[in-house]
């Protein structure tokens, strides 16, 4: 498979590794230098990240979900819908996390997700400082 970066446009809609968060310390900047958003029991930090591409990460709790299908499935839902938007997030770091009020329904996830994803855009453009 061709590295991220080259053939951007022919793999766009892919999710390779490098558009996912996958070490402690990069979950742990998010969290403590990162905006806010919400939309439902959806909940986002986003830290700007250097890069020419977004990444996500996923943190679906026991308590959101008491079991493992339905932490699962919020997850497949998740990484799809951001694998189709992660180009208009380029240059970002997303950690998404569900509360228990939404419960890993998945009618009442769809309808979140895009909710979610433009108020993690507007937050990302919005003017202030970032903390961190």
């Amino acid at each position: 498979m061709a590295p991220f970066k080259q053939g951007m446009t022919e793999n766009r809609f892919q999710f390779p590794r490098q558009a996912r968060l996958t070490r402690p310390g990069e979950f742990r900047a998010v969290f403590r230098g990162g905006r806010r958003a919400q939309a439902g029991a959806l909940r986002a930090r986003l830290k700007t990240n250097g890069l020419e591409h977004a990444r996500l990460g996923l943190a679906v709790s026991l308590k959101a979900t008491r079991n493992a299908v339905g932490r699962n499935r919020v997850r497949r839902q998740v990484r799809e819908s951001f694998r189709l938007i992660q180009a208009r997030l380029a240059g970002l770091d997303v950690v998404v996390s569900l509360f228990p009020a939404l419960g890993g329904g998945t009618n009442d996830l769809r309808e979140h997700l895009p909710h979610l994803w433009s108020a993690v855009k507007r937050r990302s453009e919005a003017p202030g400082k970032w903390n961190g």
